[in-house]
């Protein structure tokens, strides 16, 4: 697969400007605002899709079935806002909700997940090609988190802020997941599944079902605690298995 600077830098430019669209200043309700995002998203994932079409990419190869299965334990990290809730004893019990808004919320996140693994992963990942795989993972990971800066259009206020620059470094060490996770199998479905279950659980559910108001201490610590075990297993199995092979995975 080969794509020229001038590509990548097309599809990131339209991604910036889809998730950093000023929906908040149109004349609607919240509804017909997650509407008109979830269009734009939509939008931008019919163009990525159609280039890929082109190019006759086949975004469903997946290259090591067997190696897929070692990154099972990275599902740690996509249960760490629950993890957090269940030490604070905070109640898992359901708030009402509108069965719309929340279906809106889901096909938001998941059209969101897909266009952003193909870019980080299937765009930006792949223009690395003749670097080493730690310096493609480290790149996509780096620019995976950078990009969630877009967020800072939404800031009103220091707190705000200070939430932006905690997502970003979280973005990092999600994106060095995701990373690795297509390094080693080729697979976008793969990283999309990942994605979606990490958003599901430590976003969707926490912030529309549950409405856990988490202390920021037992967040954090939970957070890092999930982090530093998935990082010592990606450490442990990049050094005993997956350097050993790693010659065979891109063929």
């Amino acid at each position: 697969m080969r794509f020229r600077f001038i590509d990548i830098a097309l599809f990131g430019l339209t991604f910036v400007f889809v998730n950093a669209f000023p929906v908040d200043l149109l004349p609607l309700d919240i509804v017909g605002q997650l509407a008109v995002r979830i269009g734009l998203r939509v939008i931008l994932l019919a163009y990525y899709i159609y280039t890929l079409w082109r190019r006759r990419i086949n975004i469903f190869r997946f290259a090591n079935y067997r190696r897929a299965l070692l990154f099972i334990p990275f599902l740690l990290v996509c249960f760490s806002n629950i993890i957090a809730a269940g030490i604070a004893g905070l109640p898992f019990t359901a708030v009402t909700v509108d069965p719309l808004y929340l279906s809106l919320i889901i096909v938001y996140h998941l059209v969101g997940v897909t266009i952003e693994e193909f870019l980080f992963r299937l765009f930006i990942q792949n223009i690395l090609i003749y670097a080493s795989s730690i310096k493609r993972i480290l790149a996509s990971g780096a620019i995976f988190a950078l990009f969630h800066l877009i967020n800072i259009v939404n800031v009103s206020s220091i707190d705000a802020l200070i939430s932006v620059i905690v997502q970003v470094v979280y973005a990092f060490g999600i994106g060095l997941l995701l990373a690795m996770i297509y390094e080693y199998t080729y697979s976008i479905p793969a990283c999309i599944c990942f994605h979606f279950i990490f958003n599901l659980f430590n976003m969707i559910l926490i912030e529309n079902v549950f409405m856990f108001n988490i202390p920021m201490l037992t967040y954090y610590l939970t957070a890092v605690g999930c982090g530093l075990v998935v990082g010592i297993y990606a450490v442990l199995i990049y050094l005993l298995v997956l350097q050993k092979n790693e010659r065979y995975f891109r063929e």
